[in-house]
């Protein structure tokens, strides 16, 4: 039974993912999966219920939040170009897709949760407002224990290295690829570090 419900869950993922949300049917979903209506029905009352249960899978599950903390600057650094690079790959690998249209998709996909996925705003605020406390906090651990200048603007720096984070979709199409947009974003996020190293 899990199977079928996964099975459901992919379907519907590619199918939200390329098309925006008014034109999947549950008609479309039970065709692309080849189940019957009552199959999709046993798991899922609606297209929204499905639809949630996709974002809850496929983007909520994957916001990163853990407890780590980091003593350096660099430490943070790597670890988030290392896993926008993970999820990117896996995005990749996963959806079988054109590397030029997914990131873009993506985004088209985070836009429909905001408008049908009710609390999806407040889901991703709160998870941005505990990324960026710890984001801070490496900064100013960074700038006590002497790593970057002390005239380090925090708040500027915190929101200047999320933004290179979210900043992919712009590399992608100015370099036209997304090997090119991930070399991008790591070479950024090392410049920005290097301009207010010690």
């Amino acid at each position: 039974m899990k199977d079928t419900k996964d099975i459901i869950l992919k379907t519907a993922y590619d199918m939200f993912l390329y098309s925006n949300y008014e034109a999947v049917t549950i008609r479309n979903i039970i065709k692309a999966t080849g189940l019957t209506k009552g199959a999709i029905y046993h798991y899922y009352e609606s297209k929204e219920e499905l639809f949630k249960a996709v974002v809850d899978k496929y983007m909520l599950e994957n916001l990163e939040d853990s407890d780590v903390t980091y003593d350096k600057l660099k430490d943070i650094i790597q670890h988030t170009i290392d896993t926008i690079k993970g999820k990117t790959n896996g995005m990749l690998i996963e959806s079988g897709s054109s590397q030029i249209i997914l990131p873009i998709n993506y985004i088209s996909l985070m836009v429909s949760a905001y408008r049908y996925y009710p609390d999806y705003e407040k889901i991703g605020r709160t998870f941005f407002k505990r990324k960026m406390g710890k984001w801070e906090q490496t900064i100013k651990t960074a700038i006590e224990k002497g790593e970057i200048r002390q005239d380090t603007d925090i708040r500027a720096t915190v929101a200047t290295f999320m933004q290179v984070s979210t900043g992919i979709v712009a590399n992608m199409m100015m370099g036209g690829s997304i090997t090119y947009a991930l070399n991008m974003l790591e070479r950024q996020f090392w410049e920005l570090y290097k301009n207010i190293k010690k």
